[in-house]
């Protein structure tokens, strides 16, 4: 299927996720909006990342408010390959391919199809990473092992995270441990 509707329940405080992701014209797009409680605020966004054909990240836009900030960030690649937010550039970004959004699972989708990785390949991979904790993008490493068809390997060094990420057939996560759970998936 090329069309999925995904919606996530947050394990590590209260909050959502409902996503939809679809194939169009010149690759993929994935959109959705979380709700989620940020320490002792609540958190609205709207997100949508544009990917190529080989599920590269072209571009992002998160969209809402945290509390009473009101967040408007356009993420995006210039020519040389360095990426910036709302045109300032993110510190060693050059060429890096994946955009995740810190509060949403729906941008590990983008890295887990791009990689492609057969059952016991694994890869670290470094994403443009956006920061909750400041609002700010950064280079995050990763690696993801495959495992088995539906499950990978998953860790992000710099929060000393460690899991297996279960997901479909296609690469969307229906389980991450601590973090966040599938509660519906349709293809449409």
């Amino acid at each position: 299927m090329d069309r999925w509707q995904v919606l996530w329940s947050r394990l590590d405080q209260k909050g959502m996720d409902a996503c939809r992701i679809y194939a169009g014209g010149d690759g993929w797009t994935i959109e959705g909006t979380a709700t989620f409680v940020d320490g002792d605020a609540i958190a609205s966004l709207s997100y949508r990342l544009l990917c190529g054909h080989n599920w590269a990240t072209r571009e992002a836009d998160v969209r809402g408010w945290v509390g009473g900030r009101e967040l408007s960030l356009r993420i995006g690649q210039r020519p040389d390959g360095v990426w910036v937010v709302d045109g300032r550039p993110v510190d060693l970004s050059h060429g890096l391919l994946d955009v995740d959004l810190g509060f949403s699972p729906a941008s590990n989708t983008n890295a887990i199809r791009r990689l492609d990785l057969g059952i016991g390949e694994k890869t670290e991979t470094t994403a443009v990473w956006l920061d909750t904790a400041d609002w700010t993008a950064k280079p995050l490493l990763q690696t993801y092992e495959r495992i088995s068809p539906t499950v990978l390997a998953y860790t992000s060094p710099r929060h000393g995270y460690e899991a297996s990420l279960v997901t479909n057939e296609f690469g969307i996560v229906l389980d991450y441990p601590g973090l966040w759970k599938a509660e519906y998936l349709h293809a449409y």
